[in-house]
Parts: structure tokens; sequence; C-alpha cells
């Protein structure tokens, strides 16, 4: 049997005993699948996908609606993006330290914001507006979108990944940018040559 074939075989099973759900594991084959043509290696996939859901598990272990439902996790490379909207400083802090507690997280970058004035108005925005990124990016082939996630916020874009050159990012950038209803994109890109990579 091919050797990439066994690992990929081992990996599921890992998955299947992490998540204990169909859904997850789903999720895990799905991203194994797509790892092979990203920057991130296999290995790399395998760990963003167990940190991701060790951080899901204790947010809805610490408080099921008002934190893990409302906070999107993005792994890439042990690169941890929290993105959503609470009700109080305590519960942002909160989802930033169980982030910083699980093994082998490297960096968390915690863009949870508090803000009572959003409703569902807001987020069916924020679903459009996520949704016409996607697009953008699927049909736009000077980029490789699987490189790249994003969460959408207030109308506030967020986008984490990892870019072969500045011309990439900048075309990501500057799809995000050109969407209607969007008041702000922060970028956590970073370069495929950029030295954090390596630590």
């Amino acid at each position: 049997m091919n050797k990439n074939i066994q690992n990929y075989i081992a990996l599921f099973f890992i998955f299947l005993f992490l998540s204990g759900c169909a859904s997850a594991v789903m999720g895990g084959a799905a991203t194994l699948g797509l790892a092979g043509v990203q920057e991130r290696s296999i290995k790399d996939a395998a760990i963003d996908l167990e940190i991701e859901l060790l951080i899901q598990d204790n947010m809805f272990r610490e408080d099921t609606e008002e934190m893990f439902a409302a906070i999107d996790v993005i792994v890439i490379e042990q690169r941890v993006l929290l993105v959503g909207n609470v009700i109080n400083d305590n519960l942002r802090d909160k989802a930033a330290a169980i982030a910083w507690e699980t093994k082998k997280v490297k960096e968390v970058l915690n863009e949870v914001t508090i803000n009572k004035n959003l409703n569902l108005v807001s987020s069916a925005k924020d679903a459009r507006i996520s949704l016409n990124l996607s697009g953008l990016l699927i049909g736009d082939s000077d980029i490789s979108d699987i490189n790249f996630s994003h969460s959408v916020s207030g109308q506030t874009i967020y986008i984490i990944g990892i870019a072969e050159n500045e011309e990439e990012l900048n075309n990501v950038l500057d799809h995000a940018r050109t969407i209607p209803s969007v008041n702000k994109v922060v970028s956590h890109i970073i370069l495929r040559d950029d030295p954090k990579r390596k630590k």
C-alpha cells in the first residue's frame, strides 16, 4: 500500500477517535484531502484539526450558548484565529485562555468583539459577505483559495492563511475590500517564506 494512503487512513481514525461525531470526521477527511495541495503539510493539517476540535470542545463545556455558539475558531499551522461577538470581556478573555491552554498552539489571534447591538440583520449581512468572498476567491485563478480561511463579524472580514507571494496576498485583500457593506478587512495572512512558519 502506498505510504501516503496509509497516512491518510491512520489520520482518519485519529480524527474519528478525537471527534466522536460524524460531522467532525467528515470535516477532518475534507481537510486531509485538501492538505495535499495546500501550503501546509498533511501533518500540520492534522495538528490544526486536533487543536480546533479541542478548543471547540472546551468552549462547549465552558459556555455552550454565549461562547461556543458565538465564536468561530480557525486554525492554520497552529495559529488560532478567534472571531465572533460576545456579551462581555470575561467571555472574550476566557475564549483566548482556552485557546492558549491548548497543547501545540503557537499563537492566538483574538478578534472577538463586544457589541450588544449586533442582531439577526447583522448576522445575515455577515453571511452574505462571507459567501461573496468565498465565490470571489474560488473564481480567481491567480489565488489558491484553499490556503485561506475567513470569518465575518459585524461586517468586518477577518482573513487568515498563507500566500505564495505579495501579489496573491494583495489580490485576496482587494477582493475582500470590494464587497458591498464591508466595514473593514483585518488580515492575518502570512507569506509562504515567513520566518514564523519555521518556528
